[in-house]
């Protein structure tokens, strides 16, 4: 088993298991170290170790939030919980959510085979349709994110990320966001036009650029490869609800220095394709 994922709405959690071609000992620094984490997760972190202590992840403009430490067992457990309001497709807490929630991540390590298996269960969401959404959006997002834990541990450790973020929300449901990313003149997939599959090469061409390299995960209106014209980096495509309405987000990594002049412009250039391809239906976000 490489990676397991499932979603469970009755128990009101998302569980995932992947196995990482790095040490056990990385592997918890990449979770639980502030330098380490902004190499393939959030944007900020700061982090007071131990039991007890603090875990912050931030990605500016919204999205960021921080954790208690209930379990602190070095290269094998973690335990955070976050208590909060479920959020909007912005970042920002919903009010009409009723009580705050106690989100628990868990995440444990061992040693299998010469690799690292990572499970993680992140739970407590509340019910109805708010934290519905946000089952669904972590549900996805831990996909990807797990995915880029690997990435980077088995082909760029030690080195820093460029990051460009471009991201708006719309009224559109996520099937129409996706199905307006998905035209000639923007998201637009060479060879049949269809999204390929988890494993498949692929080509696209996207804000004037042409993009080539393997995809790392597939999934209903969401896309990620591993990109070679940016040095073996990360693009994301993908939508998710909040408050009743669609957030989506286009995502570019490099973790070549040089690289960053071009990371940036895309990102400016990304930002102005959608507030231009959701206008009148979206909230564009500052990058």
């Amino acid at each position: 088993m490489t990676i397991h994922a499932k979603k469970d709405p009755q128990a009101r959690a998302f569980e995932m298991s992947i196995d990482i071609d790095a040490r056990i000992e990385d592997v918890w620094r990449a979770l639980t170290d502030a330098g380490e984490l902004v190499r393939w997760f959030p944007l900020e972190a700061h982090v007071v170790p131990g039991r007890g202590g603090t875990m912050r992840w931030g990605w500016a403009d919204g999205w960021s939030g921080q954790s208690h430490i209930v379990e602190w067992e070095p290269n094998r457990r973690l335990k955070l919980v976050e208590t909060r309001q479920a959020l909007d497709a912005d970042g920002e807490p919903l009010d009409r959510s009723g009580e705050n929630c106690d989100l628990i991540v868990e995440v444990t390590l061992e040693s299998h085979a010469g690799t690292t298996r990572l499970r993680l269960v992140n739970s407590g969401f509340g019910a109805g349709a708010d934290w519905d959404d946000e089952l669904d959006g972590v549900s996805a997002g831990w996909q990807s994110e797990l995915r880029n834990l690997r990435h980077y541990l088995e082909h760029h450790r030690g080195r820093d990320r460029v990051h460009g973020w471009a991201k708006a929300s719309s009224d559109l449901s996520p099937t129409q966001v996706w199905h307006r990313l998905l035209q000639p003149d923007a998201l637009a997939f060479e060879g049949s036009g269809a999204v390929p599959r988890e494993g498949e090469r692929f080509a696209l061409a996207l804000l004037g650029e042409r993009f080539e390299g393997t995809v790392a995960l597939s999934i209903a209106d969401d896309f990620m490869a591993h990109v070679d014209n940016y040095h073996d980096g990360t693009l994301r495509v993908g939508t998710f609800r909040g408050g009743g309405r669609t957030g989506v987000m286009v995502i570019l990594v490099s973790y070549e220095a040089s690289d960053a002049p071009r990371v940036k412009e895309f990102e400016r250039a990304a930002n102005e394709f959608l507030a231009v391809t959701f206008a009148g239906s979206s909230h564009a976000l500052r990058s």
